[in-house]
């Protein structure tokens, strides 16, 4: 399989306030294919910062942004995604991720995708759970898979963005191997959809989850080697992986591992 582009998310800088131009840096000198940064409601703001940060875009295949908040009909229309969209209009690849919103009923989702942002915008949708236990993640994934479904007149702008690491999170209720069946059945479900799929990846002691508990990929209890060999096997459409610690000792040694998988 060849070579899947790897990048970095602004949360690497967590010492340095979540520094983006921190985090550029890093990911430049250490050759990253991509990057991740957040846009809060502060940064979309700062505009000396964000010409900065665009003048780093030449240097990575993407930049993608990460909205603040979840899709919905209201956020849309926000001072802040106003403000959001003549950004992303002046960048080289004008995108945002955003958190899915469980709690808005499927057709004003879809209206919402459908006549929000203007286009080139691309928007990356990645699953998120509000609620917890099993019977509740799993109503929500099922609607996350709806949304690529039904969604027709805007469909080329639609990407799927799976955090991985959510599945396997206690709150969910899965054992081990339902979480990797769902796993599977997404990144399955989105291939045969034709959808480029962008992975969100990190690796924790236990599943808990807690932040002074990052693990490397491949030395936590996440059972990223099972994963990488079904993505071997199956060859899904991936456009990348980015890795979000909080720090660039795992950052780098999660890199290492993945590369081990796909090489050219």
């Amino acid at each position: 399989m060849k070579r899947v582009p790897i990048g970095v998310a602004n949360s690497v800088s967590a010492n340095f306030d979540f520094d983006p131009l921190d985090t550029l840096e890093f990911a430049t000198q250490k050759q990253f294919e991509t990057a991740q940064i957040y846009l809060n409601e502060n940064l979309i703001r700062d505009i000396p910062l964000l010409e900065k940060i665009k003048q780093f875009e030449a240097k990575f295949q993407r930049v993608y942004f990460h909205a603040h908040g979840f899709l919905s009909p209201q956020a849309v229309h926000s001072p802040y995604f106003q403000q959001l969209h003549q950004f992303l209009t002046t960048t080289t690849y004008p995108n945002y991720i955003i958190h899915f919103d469980e709690t808005i009923p499927v057709d004003q989702l879809i209206q919402t995708l459908e006549n929000h942002p203007p286009e080139p915008i691309r928007i990356y949708l990645e699953n998120y759970f509000s609620s917890s236990g099993k019977d509740n993640v799993q109503k929500n994934l099922k609607k996350y898979m709806a949304i690529f479904t039904l969604l027709t007149a805007r469909r080329h702008y639609l990407f799927p963005v799976l955090d991985i690491p959510r599945l396997f999170h206690r709150e969910c209720g899965f054992s081990q191997q339902e979480a990797l069946n769902w796993c599977f059945q997404l990144l399955n479900f989105f291939s045969q959809k034709g959808y480029s799929i962008l992975l969100h990846l990190v690796d924790f002691a236990d599943d808990s989850q807690q932040h002074h508990q990052f693990r490397a990929l491949g030395e936590g209890y996440i059972p990223y080697d099972r994963i990488f060999e079904f993505i071997r096997k199956t060859s899904p459409l991936l456009e990348g992986i980015i890795l979000e610690y909080q720090d660039k000792l795992n950052t780098l040694k999660s890199a290492d591992f993945i590369r081990q998988y796909f090489q050219e």
